[in-house]
């Protein structure tokens, strides 16, 4: 980890804070000395539990806290930078997607220092490589993590390695998932021209939209069913994945499985397509539609219908995305 360069382990402790929606993978990577896991539902809207976190991450003394984030969150990052009590408290300029004027002039005053962050928009490996050299890695660049070493075996499925493709319906919201009819109609044409079964993956909250496949018997439904390190598994042994913009076109860049990311346009450039200085691994194709509105912030100008996909991603067709399946394939 780039981090003991820093903070070499003779002399340093590393406890990383984060959402226990992925702590567990951290758990398994040898680079951190303790993982704290923070329920953030629970943080914001549970007081006595907001206040036993809080408490707790000031009575650990921490001497120095880092947060990386560049778009800020004032009662969520900022927050525990503030409680930390540590002497350094270290953060990155930001923006003000997330966070409003005022309660940034504020939570400036809560940083003994801030990174400087370029105001021109940067894919987020960029920026995550901006922020680590501001720290001091003077070579750090933008490039993306090799996960492949906690692939076990797929569970859930008997399907050999590189066998099937994966289908991940879900992203954090509704409006920015793909239709999934057309997810269904595009499972048909893969079996039925290239004879390749599919596995569909997913949270526990699309696990209705996932019945529209029924007993489909080219495809195997895991929606809801799998933990993080099950669905890198899965990734890592797949031939394909196809997703909406979401964690898995991530985590198949990370494994090296190529990957095609269904883009809407609220946030273009920002998280999708990467931007790397370092390219070593195989990069996700995406397939968008751009139009005068993108990157609103996912502040549609559009009158959406309640559940509807935004209409930069339910007008990409479902030919469009076959023709890079099969240029992913090949």
């Amino acid at each position: 980890i780039e981090l003991r360069k820093l903070f070499p382990g003779s002399k340093y402790d590393i406890t990383l804070l984060g959402n226990q929606a992925w702590t567990s993978l951290a758990e398994a990577l040898p680079y951190f000395d303790a993982v704290l896991p923070l329920n953030k539902s629970n943080f914001f809207s549970n007081p006595i539990y907001r206040f036993k976190m809080l408490k707790r991450i000031r009575d650990s003394g921490f001497n120095t806290a880092i947060q990386p984030t560049f778009s800020r969150e004032f009662f969520y990052g900022d927050a525990i930078i503030r409680a930390s009590g540590a002497k350094e408290r270290i953060g990155s300029e930001g923006d003000f997607s997330n966070i409003s004027p005022w309660q940034k002039r504020i939570s400036d005053r809560w940083y003994t220092r801030l990174i400087p962050a370029i105001k021109n928009p940067l894919m987020e490996l960029e920026r995550n490589a901006e922020f680590m050299r501001g720290l001091g890695i003077a070579d750090f660049q933008a490039n993306i993590p090799n996960l492949n070493f906690l692939a076990q075996n797929t569970p859930g499925t008997q399907l050999k390695p590189k066998s099937y493709f994966v289908l991940f319906i879900g992203a954090n919201l509704k409006n920015r998932q793909w239709p999934i009819a057309n997810f269904k109609e595009l499972s048909s044409r893969i079996y039925s021209n290239i004879g390749m079964s599919g596995i569909i993956c997913g949270g526990k909250e699309e696990k209705e939209i996932s019945e529209v496949f029924g007993d489909d018997v080219t495809v195997k439904n895991l929606v809801g069913m799998t933990s993080l390190s099950d669905l890198i598994a899965i990734i890592t042994n797949a031939r394909l994945v196809i997703s909406n913009e979401s964690c898995a076109v991530h985590i198949a860049a990370a494994v090296s499985t190529p990957s095609i990311c269904i883009l809407g346009g609220g946030q273009y450039g920002r998280f999708m397509p990467y931007m790397l200085e370092l390219d070593n691994r195989i990069l996700p194709l995406v397939i968008s539609k751009k139009v005068d509105c993108f990157n609103c912030n996912w502040r549609c100008v559009y009158k959406i219908k309640y559940g509807d996909s935004f209409p930069c991603i339910k007008n990409i067709t479902v030919t469009e995305v076959w023709e890079s399946v099969k240029k992913a394939l090949n």
